[in-house]
């Protein structure tokens, strides 16, 4: 029998790419925004994680800690459910939970992961920003846009200081839970941005997948004259670049546009 019967077939529209995409259940922001920047070729196939309490703990800060130091078993299940689609990589469409532990703890999680998944590659948020932020060349002084409460911030904080960052400020928008961040107004977002370009960074970081950003980050760093690095293009963009995807793509920002 020939190399080519015993070959797996090619995917008739993920040809280039199967990429599965992992969610949480009340997230409705990222897989349409990971929609607009899929190139021809690429197809993704999307499994949602059972959320946390975070979203029952609004004002209890107690309990939302507590919340950030779940495990990876809800990941693993939804990696179970994405697999059998045999995808050629992975992203994990939610953020906080990938600072957690600083650079040490992002790396602990993603070998656990990809242990699970028996070798197929796990993009995660935080070693998406990393890599950005290399990319652009931007400098060290950075801020923060987050949906997140104090512990999330906190949390975000530390990972970027551990990977090397002069963190001047992280500025939370509070939201009361997970719905609460998809429904931000953007003049909510833009009134953020703005308080955190006065500090004067090089660049401004907006964790949190559930932020409907990528389109705005783009736009605000023309206005603000500061590079505005989106959690959701930064994530979709690594993934395809470290899989060797390199289409170019106007509307979200240099990462996609000139890398």
């Amino acid at each position: 029998m020939s190399d080519a019967a015993t070959a797996l077939p090619v995917d008739g529209l993920g040809y280039r790419a199967k990429i599965g995409v992992l969610v949480p259940f009340t997230n409705t922001i990222a897989q349409p925004e990971y929609e607009a920047f899929r190139p021809a070729g690429v197809t993704n196939h999307v499994a949602r994680m059972e959320p946390s309490s975070r979203g029952r703990a609004v004002g209890d800060m107690d309990a939302y800690r507590k919340s950030l130091e779940r495990g990876t078993e809800h990941v693993k299940k939804a990696l179970d459910d994405v697999l059998p689609a045999e995808p050629h990589l992975i992203v994990v469409g939610h953020s906080i939970d990938s600072f957690r532990g600083g650079r040490a703890g992002s790396e602990s999680m993603k070998r656990d992961l990809e242990t699970h998944t028996k070798g197929v590659p796990v993009i995660l948020p935080s070693h998406a920003f990393v890599a950005a932020l290399k990319t652009l060349g931007v400098g060290k002084r950075l801020a923060a846009l987050t949906p997140y409460w104090p512990p999330g911030d906190e949390q975000v904080d530390a990972f970027f200081r551990d990977a090397g960052y002069d963190v001047i400020r992280v500025l939370g928008l509070k939201c009361r839970g997970p719905l609460a961040i998809a429904a931000t107004p953007v003049a909510d977002v833009v009134a953020g941005l703005k308080d955190l370009a006065a500090e004067k960074p090089d660049v401004i970081v907006q964790p949190g997948t559930n932020l409907a950003t990528a389109r705005l980050a783009a736009e605000a760093s023309l206005w603000l004259g500061i590079p505005v690095v989106s959690c959701n293009t930064a994530t979709y963009w690594h993934a395809l670049r470290s899989f060797g995807i390199n289409d170019k793509l106007e509307g979200f920002g240099p990462l996609f546009a000139q890398h």
